[in-house]
């Protein structure tokens, strides 16, 4: 059978592994003769319990069919013993067997060995990393192109990633073991392991699935002796890579002894005499974690090498296998480390050593976040690596507890900087750095403790203000090196509590009146208008919270930080302690209050105008929605958009409305026309809400002031009618516009479908931002 068009590497290693006459699940070639598959599949063939964790005996045979290369024909293969992983209760090797009715578990991986080459035409498959927002497919376990789902991965939650099902055939039985394919990378980011569907009684549709895999890095840790996967050609660099190692391997027996004891590295057989540069180089882009290996051989080899060649050595396999600088044993060792680590919130590591990402995977491991933060470089003048960065935080945090592992974790890093090209000395002052900010903080929280004992009727501002005082700055670490973080070259540092930039007020209309919000001066102007400002960071699953609360009275008044909640709580929690600050902070006369919510980029379609609180309001519920001026902000934007961002507010007074359709559902296009109209501050989103994030983060990038979409219809009426609604008067209305509309479907109680129910509107101005999360005057004054 001849396969042919998209998706070749797909068909050519898609396994379908059966048992008598029908497939049970699926799998995928790794080499010519092995197959990766899950265990609860292997036990399903052989008639076991599907959590059986006895190894099959040498004398069980598996039944598999490749369909789409030989699709009449079966063959025997045998579980590979030392690649045997049953599905476990916990993550410690060893446990014990899954609890019945369990869902989450551990392990369930096996490799089968053919016994011999697949059959002509099938080929091994290319393996990544999986991207947040990427759409992937998964094939059934016939391997037929029909009944296939197509899902996002939504975060990873170690041992499984989590994947929304958002289109294709229903979830069922027979996706297990089976590839998930990235489509626009051509390659396999996961296995199928299980799946979570709606209960039957749910409002939501039964289609509306959860999908879980288990992730490429995951099975790399899992299986250590796997021979590293293939992965797609690599073709950026390679040509600077050759050039760079003629100038290092200068001799034939040089080449000769790398490309042996690369090889062995790799599991993959050596050319011998036969070995040149060629052979060298495509042995390491071919495979996961190759071009670190190559590296680390060349050093081995070579170990008098150094200077400006080598430093070019470095640079160019960054290009050719951008986001892998670990050698696999390297990546071994520090995954056994972080087994024992448990002081450090993933989600926090990210935000502390990216400050300026515009956004963060959902992440709820050490092992997965250090492997997100392997794929960045360092910025500016801060020679630390964020990877090292984030190794060194953790391993400060560990020593709070003792000496294990943050010993070993420092001596882990000093040895790894070494081997790529990092001063040992810059490791040590961002060390001290760190330190010195930690003890900076438990100084400050100590006075402050102290300071609310002695005056016990400011308990609740003295604790707010503790909390505010003590944090540090997006990026900080203390003094000296560590103080760069990831600033840009050619920037500033951030610097704590910058001062507020002037603001970009409103323009005069074209009556030379202010606008207000009515349009007129009848009002006060929006820019006067109080606001209870919430930067709210949920968690990975985005149904709790943690989050600080600030007040602003207008005009000159500072922004006054009242809240701080530290522990993860409800969303009517959230609007509990926003209506007390609305009752006991703010003067609303003759201005209601703008709620603004802070939100991290990845966040922005979360519904806050739809929370309510059921027992904080005398009269009944509070909703906060219909009954306050209820906007999203940004909690941070890239440097880069700053600029877009003053002139598309400068803007808002001329440039009329841009909408993103269903045409502009690809990033590129989406980016493309918002750079055609650099003045135009105000987009209208209406598309499929799958799409939403991704237009949504376009914006922000591109600097856009307004965004308002329905987070659940689309059309050419919808956009119109949100047209209507930013188009029927001043830019400074549409808030309270808004506002109207979702009361108006509140108030229509017997209207499931009026469009207030589900909008939402970023409103956001570089101005009247709380200094945390003000933005450098120095970039705002630039050109």
């Amino acid at each position: 059978m001849v396969v042919s068009g998209v998706d070749q590497p797909l068909f050519r290693s898609f396994v379908s592994v059966r048992d008598t006459g029908r497939a049970v699940g699926a799998g995928v070639l790794l080499a010519d003769d092995a197959v990766l598959t899950c265990a609860h599949v292997v036990n399903s063939a052989l008639g076991r319990n599907r959590y059986d964790q006895t190894p099959p005996g040498p004398g069980q045979a598996v039944r598999v069919r490749l369909p789409h290369v030989a699709p009449d024909r079966d063959l025997t293969a045998r579980v590979e013993p030392a690649l045997w992983s049953p599905p476990r209760a916990t993550a410690a090797a060893g446990s014990g067997p899954v609890p019945p009715g369990a869902h989450l578990h551990h392990g369930d991986l096996a490799v089968l060995r053919l016994p011999g080459p697949a059959p002509a035409g099938a080929e091994p498959a290319p393996f990544l990393p999986h991207a947040y927002g990427n759409e992937v497919i998964a094939l059934w376990a016939s391997g037929h192109p029909l009944p296939t789902v197509r899902a996002v991965p939504r975060v990873s939650a170690p041992p499984w990633v989590a994947l929304d099902v958002v289109g294709g055939t229903e979830v069922r039985e027979g996706f297990s073991g089976g590839p998930l394919w990235d489509r626009d990378r051509q390659a396999v980011v996961g296995l199928v392991v299980a799946d979570l569907q709606t209960p039957a009684g749910a409002r939501q549709p039964q289609a509306a699935a959860t999908l879980y895999a288990i992730s490429v890095p995951a099975i790399e840790a899992e299986l250590p002796e796997l021979p590293p996967p293939l992965v797609p050609t690599a073709r950026r660099g390679v040509q600077q890579l050759l050039a760079v190692l003629e100038t290092i391997l200068t001799t034939p027996d040089a080449v000769r002894g790398c490309e042996e004891l690369l090889a062995s590295r790799l599991l993959r057989p050596s050319l011998g005499p036969g070995a040149d540069l060629d052979r060298l180089v495509g042995l390491a882009v071919g495979v996961r974690r190759g071009v670190p290996e190559l590296l680390q051989a060349v050093r081995e080899m070579m170990p008098a090498g150094s200077g400006p060649q080598w430093e070019r050595l470095r640079r160019v396999a960054r290009a050719v296998s951008p986001g892998e600088s670990l050698t696999r044993k390297q990546q071994r060792d520090l995954n056994g480390l972080l087994a024992h680590c448990g002081r450090t919130d993933p989600r926090q590591l990210l935000a502390d050593v990216l400050p300026h990402a515009i956004e963060l995977p959902a992440v709820t491991g050490l092992a997965d976040t250090l492997d997100v933060l392997e794929g960045f470089e360092a910025q500016g003048a801060q020679p630390m690596p964020p990877l090292l960065q984030g190794v060194v935080r953790i391993g400060v945090d560990e020593s709070e507890a003792g000496a294990y592992p943050a010993e070993d974790l420092a001596a882990w890093t000093e040895r790894t900087a070494l081997r790529l090209g990092v001063d040992v000395a810059a490791v040590r002052q961002y060390t001290a750095d760190v330190r010195g900010y930690r003890a900076e903080r438990a100084r400050a929280a100590a006075e402050h403790h102290t300071r609310r004992s002695s005056h016990p009727t400011d308990h609740h501002a003295a604790r707010n203000a503790a909390h505010h005082d003590t944090r540090p700055p997006a990026g900080w670490a203390g003094v000296g090196s560590a103080a760069v973080g990831m600033a840009p070259l050619g920037t500033a540092p951030v610097e704590a509590g910058p001062a507020d930039p002037a603001p970009v007020g409103p323009a005069p209309s074209a009556n030379g009146s202010r606008p207000s919000r009515y349009g007129t001066e009848s009002g006060a102007r929006l820019s006067e208008v109080p606001r209870v400002q919430v930067e709210l960071l949920p968690t990975a699953t985005g149904r709790h919270y943690t989050y600080q609360v600030w007040a602003w009275s207008g005009g000159d008044a500072p922004h006054h930080l009242v809240l701080a909640r530290d522990t993860e709580v409800t969303s009517e929690q959230v609007v509990d302690d926003i209506h007390r600050v609305l009752v006991e902070e703010i003067r609303e006369d003759p201005e209601p209050a703008l709620v603004e919510f802070f939100l991290p980029a990845a966040w922005l379609g979360l519904p806050v105008d739809r929370w309510e609180s059921f027992d904080s309001d005398e009269d009944g519920p509070f909703g906060l929605g219909f009954t306050r001026r209820v906007v999203i902000r940004t909690a941070r934007r890239s440097r880069e958009s700053y600029a877009g961002w003053k002139r598309r507010t400068a803007a808002l007074d001329t440039a009329r409305s841009l909408v993103l359709d269903h045409g502009s559902t690809d990033r590129k296009v989406a980016r493309a026309r918002l750079e055609l109209q650099p003045e135009v501050g105000t987009v209208i989103v209406c598309c499929e809400p799958r799409h939403h994030g991704a237009l949504l983060r376009q914006c922000v990038q591109a600097g856009v002031h307004t965004v308002l979409w329905h987070r659940e219809e689309h059309g050419e009426s919808v956009a119109a009618g949100l047209l209507e609604l930013v188009e029927g008067g001043h830019h400074t209305q549409l808030p309270e516009t808004v506002r109207l509309e979702r009361a108006k479907a509140v108030a229509e109680a017997a209207s499931t479908g009026h469009r207030g129910r589900q909008l939402s509107l970023m409103y956001d101005a570089p101005d009247h931002r709380p200094p945390q999360l003000a933005p450098d005057a120095w970039v705002l004054t630039q050109p």
